[in-house]
């Protein structure tokens, strides 16, 4: 029995030695992975990575897509301007007018620009088939407690309707 408890503490003690020196590993490579991230070098291959797996045009509009790889990845990169300049040229050399790099900064940009909210009244028009001379108004969604034979329904003269400024 008390053989049985050696061996017993000995494998524990054993199994806590290597969750440490697991863990300890794992944080020392994903440090060593988020600076490899932050390198210029690594930014132009992530790029040239998601055209590769992603472009629609398998034969990249004729273009030696893994010879420009090679040739982006034999350049130093002081800073990520300067990759960013490569990523540019690397994707001209595709020649499609879609496919672009935007910097962090001209990403954030485009978002602000882009984003906001479509609103509207919540009607529909459209013309009364029994009375030809008018637009029924009517709302689009319908809350759960009320049947749509419960909302209103408004007619309004043709005389009313007015078209679209320009």
């Amino acid at each position: 029995m008390a053989t049985t408890k050696q061996a017993l503490v000995i494998g524990a003690t054993a199994l806590a030695a290597t969750a440490v020196t697991i863990t300890g590993v794992g944080i020392n490579l994903s440090r060593g992975q988020a600076f490899f991230r932050e390198s210029p070098k690594e930014v132009v291959d992530e790029v040239w990575q998601v055209i590769d797996r992603s472009y629609v045009d398998g034969t990249f509009n004729q273009t030696d897509w893994k010879a420009v790889r090679r040739e982006v990845l034999s350049h130093p990169y002081k800073d990520k301007a300067e990759a960013y300049t490569a990523i540019r040229e690397m994707l001209k050399k595709l020649g499609d007018p879609y496919t672009r790099f935007m910097d962090p900064e001209e990403f954030k940009n485009m978002q602000i620009d882009t984003s906001g909210e479509l609103t509207g009244v919540g009607i529909q028009l459209a013309q009364d088939e029994k009375v030809k001379n008018s637009l029924s108004l009517h709302p689009l969604r319908v809350p759960p407690p009320l049947p749509l034979a419960c909302w209103p329904r408004i007619s309004l003269p043709r005389s009313m309707a007015r078209a679209p400024r320009d």
